[in-house]
């Protein structure tokens, strides 16, 4: 064991000290959230399952990682094979653990127990999200850990650090959009399965947009549907840099989800009333408008990124002073060629 694992290890205990008193608030002025995050959270790693899909991730993100042929190939101590594949992972997990968020409870017919506790809606729904989001911020843990422990070996303690857990806090973003869709799955049946299914149906089209080029010929059509995909917005974290458009773009996600997941629960405070039929078409007018809102910000942020940081260890996602200085003297009027040479081998 290297000298880069005690590292890790150190920092991760730092950061989840750092997520623990980040809820120190959380359990002051919003007890009821806090509750029931802290019940959901327990009530998870209480039965065997909760343990299977855990392990079961671990097992196929480490699979991902190391497949032997294309790992040893590229010669590189990187995580691209798992960043090509983690989309899909995350449509398997990720439905596992947000298909109970709502479901089980009206499946126990506790759900109008819990809608009875002194808490509003946002109290419930923010309290359900963070449990998941407690939920898989711990599997990803695990999985950070069993990986880096392979890589470093491999590698001979050369792994770079920056990239490594810039990467993985893309993965942590992508599960965070996920979670969000996947909760809104569960507040729409009380079947776990019909949950699970509709949870990966519904987070299909954010892991698999990026295969359009498979079903489209327009390349130009393709290369704009892909371009919403997670992995297009996950390729800055999997280069090392933090930009401030990827962000944006998942928590977007993470907002929409948390909205439509709070207008379902609350649904029952008017579904049944007078206004029923109008209110409906209200709620539908103001998701649009959310969801426009949500597109419009994402695209201007993506062509005016405000901030990039390169978290790599030699800066190699990033300009040198020199060469930033003379880009800025050329001529913008003029073209600039550039000439690349590929070799056979």
């Amino acid at each position: 064991m290297t000298t880069s694992v005690p590292i890790v290890i150190l920092l991760d205990a730092l950061l989840v000290g750092l997520l623990v008193l980040a809820l120190a608030p959380l359990a002051i002025y919003r007890k009821a959230t806090f509750a029931v995050m802290k019940r959901n959270f327990v009530s998870y790693f209480t039965t065997p399952t909760g343990y299977v899909f855990l392990c079961l991730f671990v097992l196929l993100s480490s699979f991902a990682a190391f497949w032997p042929h294309q790992f040893f190939t590229s010669n590189m101590a990187t995580l691209d094979q798992l960043s090509f594949a983690m989309p899909a992972i995350l449509l398997l997990f990720i439905p596992a653990i947000t298909m109970g968020i709502w479901a089980e409870e009206r499946r126990q017919g506790t759900d109008e127990l819990l809608l009875t506790i002194p808490a509003d809606d946002f109290d419930i729904v923010l309290g359900k999200y963070l449990s998941a989001a407690a939920i898989f911020s711990c599997s990803l843990l695990f999985s950070q850990l069993a990986n880096f422990s392979v890589l470093d070996y491999v590698a001979g303690g050369e792994v770079d650090l920056g990239l490594y857990f810039t990467t993985y806090l893309g993965y942590w973003f992508m599960g965070m959009a996920m979670l969000a869709v996947g909760m809104v799955a569960s507040f729409l049946t009380s079947n776990l399965t019909l949950g699970f299914i509709l949870g990966a149906v519904f987070n299909a089209p954010l892991a698999l947009t990026q295969y359009a080029d498979l079903i489209i010929s327009d390349v130009n059509t393709a290369q704009a549907i892909s371009r919403w995909s997670m992995a297009q917005q996950f390729t800055d974290f999997g280069r090392g840099v933090v930009s401030s458009s990827s962000v944006i773009y998942f928590l977007m996600i993470v907002a929409v989800g948390i909205y439509l997941s709070m207008v379902l629960i609350g649904r029952r405070h008017w579904l049944g009333g007078r206004d029923g039929q109008s209110l409906i078409g209200h709620y539908v007018v103001r998701i649009g408008a959310l969801l426009i809102v949500a597109v419009a910000a994402a695209k201007l942020l993506a062509d005016h990124d405000l901030v990039r940081y390169d978290a790599t260890s030699e800066r190699i996602s990033s300009l040198s002073p020199d060469s930033v200085k003379l880009l800025r003297s050329l001529d913008k009027k003029r073209a600039v060629q550039i000439d690349a040479y590929i070799s056979a081998t």
